[in-house]
């Protein structure tokens, strides 16, 4: 049992960290480079509202998978991943930033968010590498 608790721990966290990486590095700068500002902010933040949850869901079961396995600290990183993920997703994805009178507002949430997203890379990392080693 503990074995296929490992697997499915390491499995589901490398998922999470696949997630990330394509989000972080493919989505966001080709949304970015393709459209313009606004259209590529709405897309983001339509992306972050959607898989940011599910992120978070499946950084979490990790979490338990690599507490089943006794992989104490991996499932514990794991966890602090999925909390980071539901961070980006409630702190930076709902806002709605309304101009002040007379200024222009430079949005830049959803690109912090992105950014943001990219460090959860080695916490999950260090859950793949703390799961397979047992700790």
């Amino acid at each position: 049992m503990q074995a296929v608790a490992q697997a499915t721990s390491i499995v589901l966290s490398g998922a999470a960290l696949g997630w990330i990486i394509l989000f972080s590095f493919v989505l966001s700068p080709v949304a970015f480079k393709t459209f313009d500002a606004g259209r590529a902010e709405r897309i983001v933040k339509m992306v972050m509202n959607s898989g940011h949850g599910i992120l978070g869901l499946i950084a979490f079961a990790a979490g338990g998978a690599g507490f089943l396995s006794g992989a104490i600290a991996g499932g514990s990183v794991a966890a602090v991943g999925g909390a980071f993920a539901f961070m980006c997703k409630f702190a930076l994805a709902p806002r709605e930033d309304k101009p002040i009178k007379g200024h222009r507002v430079v949005k830049t949430a959803r690109i912090v968010a992105s950014g943001l997203t990219a460090f959860i890379m080695p916490v999950m990392f260090a859950a793949i590498v703390l799961t397979m080693l047992g700790i």
